[in-house]
């Protein structure tokens, strides 16, 4: 076979393999992205249902407050239930926005960073969750006791075990504060999921970007040296 020949197959047989790894990359991705939005919509269907609850919630606190106005031992820790649980609210919403809004065309690199900062945004939202509740299940109870049995805990149990009761859900803020520095809580599975599908589709371009080069230093060798 003449020199001449060989190069004009070599590069054919080159250019169907470059043509091949694109379409490869091009599937790769649809297929990648496709899922990791999938997994971000699961995400953001379960954020909502949340946010349904939490208005209930909300709509459902306003109500006892304009019911008990007259009585701010009742009233005070609705009105607290109800700033915490409109701030959930806001934060849900907000995470729901920030897994809609990615956009998949944008280079992986981008998208693994939107994607990161809803993970730090999550973990600071479960970590919120987990320290405020040692301050709220008092408030929590005394509405509920009203609400449900129209008991009035204060009356039963007295102010003193109120009182108590707010100091040790001090004490195990500070004890929450610092667990939840040391063991950070996860983000959830289907934000888990969405990043593992980034992580190895970005594996798979670095791969093909390496091959590229290969080829590319193998063209560049000719058999005449």
């Amino acid at each position: 076979m003449e020199l001449d020949e060989l190069k004009e197959k070599w590069a054919e047989h080159d250019k169907k393999l470059d043509q091949s790894i694109r379409l490869n990359r091009q599937l790769m991705r649809e297929t990648y992205t496709r899922r990791a939005k999938a997994a971000l919509w699961r995400l953001a269907a379960i954020l909502a249902l949340g946010s349904i609850a939490l208005l209930v919630v909300i709509v459902s606190l306003g109500a006892f407050v304009a019911k008990n106005w007259p009585a701010a031992r009742f009233v005070w820790p609705a009105i607290a239930l109800d700033v915490a649980a409109i701030a959930a609210l806001a934060a849900l919403n907000a995470q729901i926005g920030m897994a809609l809004k990615i956009d998949y065309n944008q280079p992986i690199a981008a998208i693994q960073k939107r994607l990161e900062s809803l993970r730090m945004f999550r973990v600071r939202y479960i970590q919120a969750i987990l320290v405020t509740s040692a301050l709220l299940w008092t408030p929590m109870f005394i509405v509920a006791m009203k609400a449900f049995f129209g008991a009035d805990v204060y009356r039963l149990f007295g102010t003193a075990w109120i009182v108590a009761n707010v100091a040790f859900g001090c004490a195990v803020l500070a004890l929450g504060i610092w667990l939840s520095r040391k063991y950070r809580p996860g983000a959830g599975y289907n934000l888990d999921a969405a990043s593992g599908f980034l992580v190895t589709l970005a594996e798979f371009e670095q791969d093909a970007s390496y091959s590229a080069q290969e080829r590319s230093s193998m063209r560049a060798y000719s058999p005449e040296e």
